[in-house]
């Protein structure tokens, strides 16, 4: 399995048969181990992913058949099958392993309550509400809140709002910093990198984001950046 490493002492993203084999047969543009965040990489990597059987994004299939009105109230406990679905799609497991249980229990009635006004705050991009669900249910939803706010806010919007807080992608951000020259001489570490809140990671994303999209002079969304981060380097030991 191939390794990435980031810190003051050493950078490394170690080659392997199974990732150059990957990038030759999709024929994606590659540069020092970096997938490079060209629209025809991301063209090539979504349709990867959407068909990817390990990946069937079966919450959509039952936020549709629920309909946003149930879901937004849990009538039904339909909010809590989506959630605990986008649970399941991105292996996040907090349902699975039990161990978070009652912060997810408590995740989803701070959704449904309407006084949290949350999917009010999920449509115009509030960036605070993924730290906020971890501050209010548990620390044990730390990437699972991130994927919730993302999946929610696409179903029930269609809206392109949010990144998505995931080790691989937290591993591999620093490379993809230095390789489109963002200055980021305060974090120097992954482990620095794997300490933050959504917020503060939110904003290195966004910086990622608009470099890259002021290098190629064309756009490309949220989910395609957090698609090539995560599903070309998902396979790496981090």
């Amino acid at each position: 399995m191939s390794k990435i490493r980031y810190s003051n002492r050493g950078k490394v993203i170690e080659d392997s048969d199974d990732f150059s084999k990957f990038v030759s047969k999709y024929r994606l543009e590659v540069q020092d181990h970096l997938v490079l965040l060209t629209k025809q990489n991301a063209k090539k990597i979504e349709e990867l992913v959407c068909n990817d059987d390990d990946y069937f994004p079966f919450a959509q299939k039952l936020f549709d058949y629920y309909g946003f009105s149930r879901v937004k109230v849990n009538k039904d406990k339909s909010l809590f099958a989506v959630v605990r679905e986008i649970d399941r799609d991105n292996s996040t497991n907090v349902w699975r392993y039990k161990t978070n249980r009652d912060s997810f229990n408590k995740m989803i009635l701070y959704i449904a309550e309407a006084k949290n006004d949350f999917f009010g705050r999920l449509e115009k991009g509030e960036t605070t509400l993924p730290d906020l669900i971890v501050d209010q249910c548990g620390t044990g939803l730390k990437s699972l809140s991130s994927k919730v706010c993302k999946y929610l806010c696409e179903f029930a919007f269609q809206k392109d709002n949010y990144y998505i807080n995931d080790k691989t992608i937290r591993h591999i951000l620093l490379f993809y910093l230095d390789f489109y020259h963002i200055d980021h001489s305060e974090i120097n570490s992954v482990y620095a990198v794997d300490k933050m809140d959504y917020q503060t990671l939110c904003g290195w994303l966004s910086k990622l984001h608009i470099a890259r999209n002021e290098t190629y002079k064309d756009k490309i969304t949220k989910s395609e950046l957090d698609h090539i981060l995560w599903y070309c380097y998902k396979s790496f030991d981090l």
